[in-house]
């Protein structure tokens, strides 16, 4: 009778603990609560411009660790809110600039400009809550690293 009570007291509490790291994950956190869930160590930025008059999307990567922390810097500035997947359209077509950050585990962030939009390992969206972001700067950031 006691390992009953024990066992259903356990399971109240597990499902109160899901039910409030659920409700904590749509949340308002800072980019650096939001790369700490990513456990990622990233090395490479891969660029992508629309495409503009029929003409293909232009794509370059930057294997820079310093431009790697220069736009994390940047981001710390900014707070994101993971989205619900009914705020999610999935059938949109992204035809925007994008910063990807990858690592060599294969984890990815996508940052979409125009949209705000946060894209963790292409499953989890996420959207910036204090934007939109400095335009200048990252104009200034895709500039100077075109290669």
């Amino acid at each position: 009778m006691k390992t009953r009570a024990f066992l259903l007291i356990s399971l109240i509490i597990g499902g109160m603990y899901a039910m409030i790291e659920t409700i904590n994950d749509f949340n308002e956190k800072s980019f650096s609560e939001f790369f700490e869930t990513v456990d990622a160590d990233f090395d490479s930025l891969t660029f992508s411009k629309p495409t503009m008059h029929a003409t293909p999307a232009e794509t370059w990567s930057v294997n820079d660790e310093h431009k790697v922390d220069e736009l994390l810097q940047f981001l710390q500035n900014y707070h994101v809110k993971k989205l619900k997947p009914e705020e999610i359209d999935l059938d949109d077509t992204i035809d925007e600039f994008t910063i990807s950050l990858k690592d060599a585990n294969g984890n990815d962030v996508t940052i979409i400009i125009a949209e705000n939009l946060i894209i963790q390992n292409s499953l989890l969206y996420y959207e910036i809550v204090d934007g939109p972001l400095d335009v200048d700067w990252i104009v200034r950031f895709f500039v100077s690293n075109k290669s």
